[in-house]
């Protein structure tokens, strides 16, 4: 099957290079005792999977405005966008999986104008659980500094598509703006999800977080400015940082 990519702006190439500078660091010395050859393939499958739940959590979030052409515009970049990167590793692993998951995102934007609201999100439950077999594929094992590597990423990932998004307090690419909303909330959902597996020498509280991420969803709903934004996620990445010791 063949499919369509996207253009590469300035801003993915920039994220894309800072993430193999930041994997080539971990991959040479190892402090986390990730598995050395694969652990980059493992993030970046994993980063690219979170991206997709980012970008179903606004399918519907527009589906419930009555927006049909955002909530396309967002299936459609899973399939268009994203696939290509995870879909050999996958099916490396499993390839009826990686059928399964590429037929699911592909049904779901062809009913996706027909179904009502309690429908899509069925459905959209079901692409995301198809979504978290995957990872338990690729990744089996829990992994705390992965998925807060992820996390990270997410941030960047954010950083980029709002600065595509919105200028000078005006959005003036909504899917971009939408995309930053999405990664920021899978942001903070994964570092909610690994807080209770830190050992508590490396625990932040959840009150803290909450504060952070409630101060930057805030920013972003306000349409600060890009430089504002970065503050936040950075202040977000170094307590990841922390937590890490990277």
């Amino acid at each position: 099957m063949r499919r369509f990519n996207s253009n590469i702006t300035k801003s993915n190439l920039f994220i894309l290079l800072y993430h193999s500078v930041f994997l080539f660091v971990i991959l040479q010395f190892s402090f986390f005792g990730l598995a050395e050859a694969q652990t980059y393939n493992k993030i970046e499958f994993v980063y690219n999977i979170e991206q997709m739940k980012g970008h179903l959590e606004q399918a519907i979030i527009n589906k419930e405005n009555g927006n049909n052409t955002l909530t396309q515009a967002h299936i459609q970049h899973p399939i268009v966008e994203i696939y290509d990167s995870i879909e050999a590793q996958l099916a490396s692993v499993d390839n009826n999986h990686n059928t399964l998951l590429f037929n699911s995102l592909n049904e779901l934007s062809k009913n996706a104008d027909k179904l009502d609201l309690t429908q899509f999100k069925e459905e959209t439950n079901e692409v995301n659980q198809i979504l978290n077999m995957a990872i338990d594929l690729i990744v089996p094992e829990d992994n705390s500094t992965l998925t807060l590597i992820v996390a990270s990423w997410l941030l960047d990932a954010a950083n980029g598509e709002y600065e595509s998004g919105v200028r000078n307090g005006n959005i003036i690419q909504i899917v971009e703006y939408q995309d930053a909303i999405g990664f920021i909330s899978r942001s903070e959902s994964l570092l909610n999800d690994t807080l209770p597996m830190l050992s508590q020498s490396k625990k932040i509280s959840t009150d803290e977080t909450k504060k952070l991420f409630a101060e930057l969803n805030l920013k972003a709903q306000t349409k600060a400015d890009i430089d504002d934004i970065r503050m936040s996620t950075n202040e977000i990445k170094q307590k990841i940082s922390n937590i890490t010791g990277f």
